[in-house]
């Protein structure tokens, strides 16, 4: 399918309306009196034969093309977006371009059609073996190619992947087996801190049947499936999906609670990996990516860059030394991480040897990504970054910068919605507020079909008009550009004034000596809260609390100082490297453990 985003669409109006000299991407046209009613009409009309197709003129709404994401979103819709399917999506990855090379995962490279052989073959072996469209399957693995051929087979089939960390403990993945309903796991002898052996007793103590376990590696005769024995050089005898069906479900992190699944459908997936591939990359691009594949990052990261139509590059190893090696060897154009990778790759010494020179683009996603750290990647690196914002709830992706937008805007917001996604920011009766204040930011569009099997928890976070409220706040930062302040729960109400984490956080990332920075609150008599703020220092370095109490006082308003200052020598993380807060919290509360704790004289 062409998808069409908002920049055809803008491209189109200022050649149909040359007086328009700024026009706006998700604003409205009539009320920002740019268009009458009339030339509105008109410019329907030009549409038809400018995208190629027909509108319902008698049953026409005019509000669908009162913005170019809106027009965008609307063409999109009518050539069949919303029934498109991620088997078709992967069917046209792999049409018409056989011998052309497809995927390299470490040294071993396919083509599209060496890629279409192995997974239609896995497809058919896991058909051989029960497993169905709807069949609930548990993965759990590092980063492999078996991984990625899991993924593609399972979604052509119909069937349900549910990703697992393989950080959590024995206790968390227990849990997540037993709510998720699954038959089958696909996983190794040995998964991050995951053995197959722990796996095995866990399920037996807890009473929880699975028909098969599949095994990446070598298997237990009489207990387990190998992986490798599956492929089948057969074409799969598949069931109808369509664009509303499940495609998989993904747990969340679970540090406010019992991890909950979230329910993902089949056209918002495909939809989502159509229109950014288009935004972040072209046919002439060659992505890297070294985003964990139980991450929503990570396995949409393997969809979008498969659609870019060229040669994707993934590596098994998260060392920052094994990632500079590959980025120097030039042999890649793009480049997708999240914001605690580059915080290590910055402050590695083996970055004074790395050549960035074949590198064009930087993606950013996962968590938020300071004004400090994006400005560091750019001169560092001497290229543009595109700053996405997202969550598991919404898809993984609502709204990006665009590598056009100013560095202003690239540096201190994370863009504008994609085409399909809606945005308000609203107050905590979830009233809008007035532009450019902070509130809670709510999403409508690709969001989630619920959280698994837990309806009243759906209820909390969508409300019956289809928003989902993120628990994120943000505010306009000019008149189409949003900034994530932070989170709703993190906000900290210090001696009756509100402060935000990120605040602080962004002005200690600016001293040098600083590797990364967190904030949380903790309880006060008198001030209700106090501000705790935890640092990690740049290998090698030393720096006094002082030193950083006067940087922060000649660069923050009074009522933002921290109370407490803590130096750390890392910093707890949770899934796609987010700083865990909770942790943080429960050691500003309770004590830094030992280990933790780094003295300056």
């Amino acid at each position: 399918m062409e998808f069409i985003t908002e920049k055809e669409v803008v491209d189109f109006i200022k050649k149909e309306f040359p007086q328009i000299e700024n026009v706006p991407v998700t604003s409205s046209f009539t009320q920002n009196g740019l268009l009458s009613s009339m030339e509105l009409v008109n410019m329907v009309l030009d549409l038809e034969a400018e995208f190629d197709v027909m509108f319902d003129l008698e049953e026409i709404d005019l509000s669908e093309f009162d913005s170019p994401i809106k027009i965008a979103e609307t063409i999109n819709n009518l050539k069949g977006a919303n029934d498109f399917t991620i088997r078709r999506l992967i069917d046209e990855i792999f049409k018409d371009k056989d011998t052309e090379e497809a995927l390299t995962f470490d040294d071993k490279t396919y083509t599209y059609g060496e890629l279409d052989k192995k997974v239609k073959g896995l497809a058919s072996g896991f058909i051989s073996e029960g497993i169905k469209k709807g069949t609930h399957v548990i993965i759990i693995l590092e980063n492999c190619e078996e991984y990625i051929l899991s993924y593609l087979a399972l979604f052509y089939i119909g069937a349900i992947p549910i990703p697992i960390n393989t950080r959590w403990n024995i206790e968390e993945v227990q849990r997540v087996i037993a709510d998720s309903d699954s038959e089958y796991i696909i996983t190794g002898l040995r998964e991050g801190k995951l053995t197959l052996d722990e796996i095995k007793k866990s399920l037996g103590k807890n009473n929880i049947h699975i028909s098969k376990i599949i095994v990446c590696g070598e298997e237990i005769p009489g207990e387990t499936v190998s992986f490798n024995e599956l492929f089948v050089d057969t074409e799969p005898r598949l069931e109808n999906i369509n664009g509303e069906d499940e495609a998989m479900i993904s747990y969340t992190s679970g540090t406010t609670g019992v991890p909950k699944g979230v329910i993902l459908k089949q056209n918002s997936i495909s939809k989502i990996s159509l229109y950014t591939a288009r935004v972040w990359a072209d046919c002439e691009d060659k992505p890297f990516s070294i985003a964990p594949l139980y991450s929503a990052q990570g396995f949409l990261s393997m969809l979008i860059n498969l659609a870019v139509g060229n040669k994707f590059k993934m590596i098994s190893s998260f060392n920052t030394n094994d990632i500079l090696k590959e980025i120097s060897k030039g042999d890649e154009t793009i480049f997708h991480t999240q914001p605690t990778m580059w915080t290590m790759l910055l402050n590695s010494r083996a970055i004074t040897f790395a050549n960035f020179t074949g590198l064009k683009k930087i993606v950013v996603s996962g968590s938020l990504c300071s004004p400090e750290l994006a400005r560091r990647i750019e001169e560092r690196l001497n290229i543009k970054l595109l700053n996405a914002y997202g969550l598991i709830e919404g898809t993984s992706v609502a709204t990006m910068t665009r590598y056009n937008d100013s560095a202003d805007v690239r540096y201190n917001t994370v863009g504008r919605p994609v085409p399909g996604v809606e945005i308000k920011i609203v107050d905590k009766n979830r009233n809008v507020v007035p532009h450019g204040e902070i509130g809670e930011l709510a999403i409508k569009g690709y969001i989630m079909g619920g959280y698994y099997k837990k309806p009243e928890k759906t209820k909390e976070v969508i409300d019956e008009e289809g928003w989902l409220y993120t628990g994120d706040l943000a505010r306009y930062y000019d008149t189409e550009n949003i900034s994530i302040v932070g989170r709703c729960k993190d906000m900290v109400i210090r001696g009756g004034y509100n402060v935000y984490p990120s605040d602080i956080e962004e002005i200690l990332l600016r001293i040098p000596e600083v590797q990364t920075a967190a904030v949380v609150g903790r309880k006060h008599d008198v001030l209700g809260e106090e501000l705790i703020a935890f640092v990690v220092l740049r290998a090698g370095e030393r720096l006094k609390k002082t030193d950083v109490s006067s940087f922060l006082f000649n660069n923050l308003a009074n009522y933002k100082q921290p109370d407490h200052i803590y130096f750390i020598s890392d910093m707890p993380s949770i899934l796609a490297g987010k700083i865990d807060k909770k942790v943080l919290s429960d050691w500003a509360e309770n004590g830094i453990p030992e280990d933790k704790q780094m003295f300056f004289s």
